[in-house]
């Protein structure tokens, strides 16, 4: 039993670490660990607190209180939204922005374009242009924002000297004719080296 816990506390604190360095870099250069990677430490992080809760609950110990907080925060936070929806949709994005993972609209060797999660009341349609790095790594070296949730497919995408060119067909309301009309539309979103 020690061992274990032993070995779920290293886990722990460890992904503490390794997200917290990875927030940081994020922050000051935008520099970050792939989504995928990061997905999978939070959930490690998470779940080897709720698992450690249990650990220092009988006999109880101060250590239980900080585990305490990853078993009573979600159903804090669905109390609040049953009570009151706006505070609980606040409380929900700033708890879902860990551990929701990322929305993933078109990826290739090169680039990534992911939605950017806004919270639950946030604006709809934010796309982030990512580029890989080193199999570990990623930077975001683009960003853009449309009306519509937009899908992307192989062939729509083109990436030239310094900017990405999408090829889509949108929805336009033709007032005249009173219904909506399919336009051949090209978004030219610059990036950064």
């Amino acid at each position: 039993m020690q061992k274990l816990k032993k070995i779920l506390i290293n886990i722990h604190f460890g992904t503490l670490i390794i997200l917290l360095t990875n927030f940081v870099f994020n922050t000051i250069c935008d520099i970050s660990l792939i989504s995928n990677l990061r997905f999978v430490l939070k959930i490690l992080f998470y779940v080897s607190a709720c698992m450690l809760f249990f650990y220092y609950i009988k006999p109880f110990k101060k250590k239980a209180i900080y585990f305490s907080l990853y078993i009573i925060s979600p159903i804090f936070i669905f109390v609040s939204w049953l009570i009151d929806g706006i505070m609980g949709a606040i409380l929900s994005s700033f708890f879902l922005f860990f551990f929701l993972p990322n929305d993933i609209r078109f990826e290739n060797d090169q680039i990534q374009i992911k939605t950017k999660f806004e919270g639950l009341l946030g604006m709809c349609c934010k796309y982030e242009v990512i580029e890989k790095k080193f199999f570990l790594f990623e930077t975001k070296i683009g960003e853009f924002q449309n009306e519509e949730s937009l899908y992307f497919k192989q062939n729509d995408i083109e990436i030239q000297k310094n900017k990405l060119v999408i090829h889509l067909k949108l929805k336009d309301y033709d007032v005249k004719e009173d219904h909506y009309i399919l336009k051949n539309s090209t978004l030219e979103i610059p990036l950064r080296n």
